[in-house]
Formats: structure tokens, sequence, C-alpha cells
């Protein structure tokens, strides 16, 4: 791999930020000359012309000197950050968690009020599927992963993973929809459920065949946010966890049709079996 030489790139960084290769110099305490060098070293590494000069003699970027100024302002904004903090004693750590798209965002915010109460961490959140996250936690880019169904594992890859949370499943409907026995509104308005994929749904599907009447299934979602839009545009019920729709249901846009006593969706914290973790961080997922 040619590795990108930072030295010659903050040269290049100066010159484009003083807009003059004499004042880059005088800052830089070097001869114009070595900036220029420099500078030429660079575009020579890289294939492309970053800066030309102008019928006016003006100094103007180029579109590809346009990115890498850009991208080094980042660079260097990042480094100051680095250096002042360690200094300062004042550099938060970062905490990386992973969320599958799917997950109810009202879940979300309870399961991490520790990190978001903390002063210590900055927080970020990748949201995608289970295979980029499971890849992006392995590459060691999360610390965590949140999920409702927990992932499959080997001694060749070893995961740790621990059960969070689990909430009730009902059915939910919009609330003139409460005037319907719910035989009725099953019969009439069907119902939309988890993805067949979720563990729940089998359960809820036996659930649906024993009262012995034509239950419409309109479909099967994999995403709990677009279930509890699914209740309020529509006539149908929907099969969702009861946290999945906890505002609505408190501003009684929504009613709960049917709860189920002993049907729950699960959720759990994921990590990694290898690879060192701060305590600081480890004390922080054990609060989750």
């Amino acid at each position: 791999m040619n590795w990108l030489n930072y030295h010659h790139l903050y040269y290049f960084w100066t010159v484009a930020k003083k807009q003059s290769f004499t004042k880059a110099a005088e800052e830089l305490r070097v001869a114009q000359s070595a900036v220029s060098l420099q500078l030429a070293q660079l575009e020579d590494f890289l294939g492309k012309k970053l800066i030309i000069r102008s019928t006016s003699k003006k100094l103007v970027l180029t579109e590809e000197g346009q990115i890498v100024f850009r991208q080094a302002e980042e660079i260097f904004r990042q480094g100051k950050e680095l250096v002042d903090g360690l200094k300062e004693g004042g550099l938060n750590s970062s905490i990386r968690f992973g969320a599958l798209g799917s997950l109810s965002k009202n879940l979300q915010i309870r399961l991490l009020r520790p990190v978001l109460e903390s002063n210590d961490f900055q927080l970020s959140v990748d949201v995608g599927d289970a295979s980029t996250l499971l890849t992006r936690l392995k590459g060691f880019h999360l610390d965590a992963i949140l999920c409702d169904v927990p992932y499959p594992h080997s001694e060749d890859e070893p995961l740790i993973q621990r059960q969070i949370a689990k909430e009730h499943f009902c059915f939910i409907a919009r609330e003139k929809r409460a005037a319907h026995s719910l035989s009725e509104s099953l019969e009439t308005k069907g119902i939309y459920l988890p993805a067949k994929s979720n563990p729940a749904t089998s359960e809820i599907e036996g659930f649906l065949n024993s009262l012995k009447s034509k239950v419409k299934i309109k479909g099967y979602i994999d995403d709990i946010a677009l279930l509890r839009l699914l209740a309020l545009e529509t006539e149908a019920l929907v099969a969702i966890p009861k946290i999945g729709a906890e505002r609505e249901l408190k501003e009684k846009r929504l009613i709960v049709v049917h709860e189920f006593r002993s049907l729950f969706q699960k959720f759990y914290l994921v990590l990694r079996q290898n690879g060192q973790r701060s305590e600081k961080i480890l004390k922080l997922l054990k609060q989750i």
C-alpha cells in the first residue's frame, strides 16, 4: 500500500488556506522553494493537479484540489482536537453502536439512556442490516449491536449476547376500531404481522388459527416504525411490540385491541468476544 505523506498534505493545506506560496512559507518557516517542492511531490503522488495559477496570477484550487482540501481540513481538525483533548484531559471516549433498521426507535432511546445521560462519551449509532453490522462489529468498527433476534455464532466466530429487554406483543388499531370484536376486525380489516423470520410471528399465527375465524393477513413487515404507521394510516390491525407505538398509545391515537400475556419481543446486546475494550466502555455496557 502506498501511504499518503501527511507532511506534504499539510504544506498543501497551508498554501490553500493562505492562497499564497509566500505566506505559506512564512507560516511554515521554510523557503518558498521547499513549499513548492512538497506540493509538487503530493501532486505527483496523487496523479492530479491540485493548484493552478489563474490569469491574474492568483492561486486557484482545481476540482480535485477542492476535494483534497476539504479532506485535509477534517484530518487536521481532528488532529488538533486529539492533541488538545489529551493535553487538557477532556477528550471524550467514543462508543459506537449498530442497530438493526427494523428496531424500535423508542426502544433504542430507552436502552441508550445511560449513554445519553453520560458526559464522558460521544455516541454514534449506525443503522443497517444484520450482516453488515456483524461485519463492522468483527472489524472493530462497532462496540456493540442492538438487535431483536440473536445472531447465530460458532466457536470460530464467538459472540457474547445478552438479553437486555423484552416487550409484550399486542394488536393495535385506530381508536374507532374499538367498536368491533377482535374476530370481526381480523376478518373484515385484516392484520399486518412482523416478518416471518421473527420468532414471535409463528406464535401469533398459531393464536390467529385458534380463533377459528377467517383471518386476513395483509402482510409481513420487518420494520416496527412501518408497522406503527400502518396502524395509523389504515383500518387494519397491527401486531407489534407495545413499545413500538408507545407515544401513539399514550396520546390515544391508537388503542390496544389485544395484548398477549406471555408473548414477548426480546432484545439483545451483541458483543464480539475477542479484542480488548476499555474499562470505561465495559462499565457503561453493563448498565444497558
